[in-house]
């Protein structure tokens, strides 16, 4: 509902507005897996099986489905950022073979990463942009949800705009 509103206060398409995508079928999950030599959260796990991935999540971020996870140009350039702004790695005291980026953009520097300890992927996502740390969520659900709740403030922002430019007096 909320990219739905917010496409509704973006006739202009600043945002883009993709719908998710369809299920990732427990195979596709488990050959990801199988081809990290990983396990994965069991909520990132769960959300592939509602799914496969979301492009334009959040603003260009694509959150990733179960074979960007693996490869593909988003976690190309993801883990090519780190080379030239390797600060993130250093302050989160790990190298891009301990973390699984999960979401990233072509347009934008966020880089979202989940940590893997000993194969198994962990609870935290890091929130990355621009050399640094942005913010930590505790939990996959948590990330997603405020996620959403940066979506649903940017359409306030939009909303407030049209009022102050007389386009609408909602």
């Amino acid at each position: 509902m909320a990219k739905q509103n917010l496409a509704a206060w973006d006739p202009k398409g600043i945002f883009p507005h993709q719908l998710p995508e369809v299920a990732a079928p427990e195979e596709s999950i488990n050959a990801a897996e199988r081809s990290l030599g990983i396990t994965f959260d069991s909520e990132l796990r769960g959300f592939l099986g509602y799914a496969d991935g979301w492009k334009c999540f959040h603003q260009s971020v694509t959150l990733f489905g179960a074979g960007e996870l693996v490869g593909g140009p988003l976690r190309d350039s993801s883990l090519e950022a780190f080379e030239y702004a390797p600060e993130p790695l250093e302050d989160l005291g790990r190298t891009t073979e301990d973390l699984l980026t999960i979401a990233a953009s072509l347009e934008q520097a966020d880089i979202f990463v989940m940590p893997i300890d000993d194969g198994v992927v962990g609870r935290n996502v890091h929130w990355l942009a621009e050399g640094e740390v942005i913010e930590t969520f505790d939990t996959f659900g948590q990330y997603f949800v405020s996620m959403i709740e940066y979506t649903k403030r940017q359409i306030s922002k939009l909303e407030e705009q049209a009022r102050a430019a007389g386009i609408t007096d909602q």
